[in-house]
């Protein structure tokens, strides 16, 4: 466990539940915001690698976090229901990490997220701040050491990425 990793996600801890809260206002995940919170905190605790210096970053964990278990409880639902009805994917004003549709559209936008990464680091953490943490371009432009700008053009590429992907299908 990171030093001082307590101390720090107690201190957020209300924004890591309204996080949660916000995830699960649109998905369709049977699990209460509580205990996705907790499960968060075990899977962060267990990590050596995390660096956080802001509450942008230890948010930034902690959705990824939650992306990463709402996926694997997706695909555990999924092996469950073995002739499951495909949901077609639509999209909306814009493209956000979410499973409104089911775990079908959960399990394709995870993975062309993990495409984009692949790809495009960068892209993915700007996806991942703006569609999942919702955070402005401004906050994202501060917590990457980048200029505004560049977020803006990052984000219209990440957008236009994950629309692609979505829209062509699983890999």
């Amino acid at each position: 466990m990171p030093e001082g990793f307590d101390a720090a996600f107690c201190a957020r801890y209300d924004d890591v539940r309204r996080l949660a809260r916000a995830r699960l206002s649109r998905e369709q995940a049977a699990v209460s915001t509580g205990t996705l919170v907790h499960e968060v905190y075990l899977s962060l605790c267990r990590r050596e690698d995390l660096q956080f210096d802001t509450r942008e970053q230890l948010l930034a964990y902690a959705s990824q976090a939650m992306r990463t278990l709402l996926v694997d409880m997706a695909r555990h639902r999924l092996a469950r229901r073995r002739h499951a009805e495909l949901v077609p994917l639509t999209e909306g004003a814009g493209v956000a990490d979410d499973g409104a549709a089911g775990p079908e559209t959960q399990l394709a936008m995870a993975q062309a997220l993990q495409r984009l990464g692949e790809l495009e680091p960068r892209l993915l953490r700007v996806a991942e701040l703006r569609a999942v943490l919702g955070l402005p371009l401004e906050e994202i432009a501060e917590v990457l050491g980048v200029s505004v700008p560049t977020v803006k053009r990052d984000w219209q590429r990440a957008r236009a990425f994950l629309y692609d992907a979505l829209a062509s299908g699983p890999c």
